[in-house]
């Protein structure tokens, strides 16, 4: 348990996610395992809000773009 608590592993195993649903299924998880690794709980849900939050406002004008350089 205490490599799994490990930060750099937090954040390793959900620099990825980028979703709503892996927002919610990683706030439920950590819901489990509340204690020790708080902080880099923490810290994982403050990346991938902040993917999710990139992936809402840029991931359709990224596409479009990548399209339409793509095609020329």
């Amino acid at each position: 348990e205490a490599l799994f608590m490990n930060s750099k592993l937090v954040s390793g195993v959900t620099e990825f996610l980028n979703t709503e649903g892996e927002l919610r299924e990683l706030k439920n998880f950590i819901k489990t395992y509340e204690g020790g690794a708080a902080v880099s709980f923490s810290r994982a849900v403050e990346t991938v809000e902040a993917n999710v939050r990139w992936q809402r406002l840029y991931k359709e004008e990224l596409f479009q773009w990548l399209r339409k350089s793509l095609t020329q």
